[in-house]
């Protein structure tokens, strides 16, 4: 018995009936959960003329270099696809990740939920959790189009394989305003993830008070400066998060939406962030935080 269907473009996706949807039957997360999630979906493929031509190599999914961000939104979603829990999928899926916020400054990042790459949910050329994919992967690449994007992208080496960004396709008025629309619900929803994880949106680390640490033993040029791999920035900054109890605080909450009183949770404060994400300008972005031993302090972030 099919307890959900996501009506797509062309084709129709439905969630399978397991005990773990069944339970969520009765609690107060279906309205979160039928709604939201439903239209998410519809918008992932409406209108949309975009599709990934079969002699792709699927870079975008293989790509360690490539970092993509997700919510626990999209865990939950993968988890009802998938039929596997969220934490589960969290531990041998994805990963914490730091993703540097300006170029050329490898020191200033955001932490957020990423993919493991190569995607373990790429089949051959397929996504295996298409309906309820991240949805930074729906809006790929369509959105960078329709905001002008493609020529920065062209520049980048990372995306010069890419043959959908080569040949764009084109983007009809409606898929355009449904893009927006996506877009808006992305931004929603990395809130909730920040808030729901940190209690902060975005959640930004300085790295400059432990710059040192990571620097030694790398050769510097007769410029005096040195080249450092991004792996171990990254591999630094989870290392000392894990030393604080942080990772740990994470995966616990994490594991909280495996049961319908986190999810709940979690819908609760979907009424507040969305309200947030509305109002940007009310929220700050001059604060990062520091780490100070074991612990991380907030400070504020220069411009």
């Amino acid at each position: 018995m099919v307890i959900f269907q996501f009506q797509l473009r062309m084709k129709k996706y439905s969630f399978p009936n397991s005990k773990r949807v069944e339970v969520l039957l009765n609690s107060g997360y279906i309205i979160f959960m039928k709604q939201y999630l439903i239209e998410r979906s519809n918008a992932f493929n409406a209108w949309s003329e975009f599709s990934c031509p079969d002699w792709c190599e699927r870079h975008g999914c293989k790509e360690p270099g490539l970092h993509i961000s997700i919510t626990v939104v999209d865990l939950v979603a993968i988890s009802f696809v998938s039929e596997q829990k969220v934490s589960d999928l969290f531990k041998k899926d994805c990963k914490m990740g730091f993703d540097p916020i300006r170029e050329g400054e490898p020191w200033v990042g955001r932490i957020s939920i990423e993919l493991g790459k190569p995607c373990s949910f790429l089949n051959g050329r397929e996504c295996s959790v298409y309906p309820g994919r991240p949805i930074a992967c729906a809006l790929f690449p369509e959105y960078n189009f329709i905001v002008g994007d493609r020529e920065s992208l062209l520049k980048k080496d990372i995306f010069r394989n890419f043959p959908c960004i080569q040949n764009p396709c084109s983007i009809p008025a409606r898929r355009k305003e449904t893009l927006q629309s996506l877009m808006e619900m992305c931004i929603k929803e990395v809130f909730l993830s920040d808030f729901y994880l940190f209690g902060i949106s975005p959640f930004v680390l300085d790295l400059k008070s432990v710059a040192g640490e990571a620097l030694e033993g790398i050769p510097t040029s007769e410029e005096g400066k040195a080249k450092i791999a991004h792996r171990r920035i990254e591999g630094l900054v989870l290392r000392r998060l894990k030393e604080g109890g942080y990772l740990d605080e994470w995966e616990a909450k994490i594991e909280q939406l495996d049961r319908t009183d986190g999810l709940n949770r979690l819908a609760e404060t979907k009424k507040w962030t969305d309200r947030m994400a509305d109002a940007p300008d009310q929220i700050s972005l001059g604060i990062a935080y520091q780490f100070d031993g074991k612990k991380l302090l907030p400070v504020c972030l220069r411009k």
